[in-house]
């Protein structure tokens, strides 16, 4: 199985590159997003891949990180999710804000992403909310938010006799829609959409 490749680029086509390995070019599928860090042709790119195999099909697909690739192999595992719409999904949301889509089951925006209707948005959620580890995916998500409104928030939830997990999950959901409110304006956000 080919699950890294560093070498140089010797082609940067819209749904693919070709990667120059010791004389030998590795065609990899690439979601759309990736184009912009890749470098010019010529020069030396690495990528993280997916060894597609199927009875018919034998290709490669290649992503900046291997947080991204670990999420297309669990797309992969979902019923009726193909390589394609992995691609899409990867080209239309970060990581994170995928798997805080599915945690929050947020179907209208799993369904923006091309490839995927309502029964799709519903299947992606039922088969992957389980498999996501909701305080590392909080911690990323906060990493950036340093201000004590949000702590704050948090704590007065957690005070209220939520989890710290689901009062995190609810807090960063509302201070994602709006960083301007009061401690006491994300709180009774917080219980309005904790529902």
């Amino acid at each position: 199985m080919i699950s890294y490749l560093k070498g140089r680029l010797i082609r940067n086509n819209v749904d693919y590159i070709v990667i120059e390995v010791k004389g030998v070019g590795y065609k990899v599928y690439v979601p759309a997003n990736i184009q912009e860090s890749l470098p010019k042709v010529g020069e030396e790119v690495e990528v993280y891949t997916h060894h597609y195999v199927r009875e018919d099909n034998i290709s490669l697909y290649g992503f900046s990180n291997i947080e991204e690739m670990e999420l297309f192999e669990e797309l992969l595992s979902v019923s009726k999710i193909g390589p394609k719409v992995g691609l899409n999904i990867l080209a239309t949301l970060s990581v994170n804000a995928f798997k805080l889509a599915i945690v929050n089951g947020e179907i209208e925006s799993l369904k923006a992403i091309k490839g995927i209707g309502n029964k799709t948005a519903k299947r992606l959620i039922l088969e992957l909310q389980g498999k996501i580890d909701l305080d590392n995916i909080i911690e990323e998500s906060n990493a950036s938010i340093t201000d004590n409104r949000f702590n704050d928030a948090v704590d007065a939830l957690i005070s209220l006799g939520y989890k710290n997990g689901e009062a995190s999950k609810v807090i960063a959901k509302v201070f994602k829609e709006d960083d301007a409110l009061s401690v006491e304006d994300l709180i009774k956000e917080g219980l309005k959409n904790s529902g």
